[in-house]
């Protein structure tokens, strides 16, 4: 029963924490469409990514932020482990495609062109 009370608890702070994160954002946009006039574009962009900044920072203390940041950590660790294509299996992986496009291509050709006269012969 006590894990029940401290979960409530945490997801009312939680709340509290995703509201707060909002108003950040929402004050952020807001201040970007709110001082187009006073003041230059990167200024108000710079001000609008450090709302953004500041509102993942808040996000990220709940429960469900830290889940989504650890997911992100986790996704960039796997895309770490990739082995990717040097150079020259690129460019043969890529000649190999080019090849077969064009083999097909005529192979595709060479099927409507014989349909195609086999549909004239038959309609007169």
């Amino acid at each position: 029963m006590n894990s029940k009370v401290e979960a409530g608890k945490s997801s009312t702070a939680d709340i509290v924490l995703l509201l707060l994160a909002l108003t950040v954002l929402v004050g952020g946009i807001v201040g970007f469409y709110y001082f187009e006039n006073q003041a230059i574009t990167p200024v108000r962009a710079i001000g609008l990514l450090a709302a953004v900044g500041i509102a993942a920072f808040i996000s990220s203390r709940t429960d469900q932020g830290g889940k989504l940041f650890r997911f992100f950590k986790d996704a960039d660790i796997e895309r770490r482990k990739v082995v990717w294509p040097t150079r020259q299996e690129t460019v043969q992986t890529t000649i190999m495609v080019l090849v077969v496009t064009v083999i097909v291509s005529i192979m595709l050709f060479l099927i409507d062109t014989v349909v195609g006269w086999a549909i004239r012969q038959l309609l007169g």
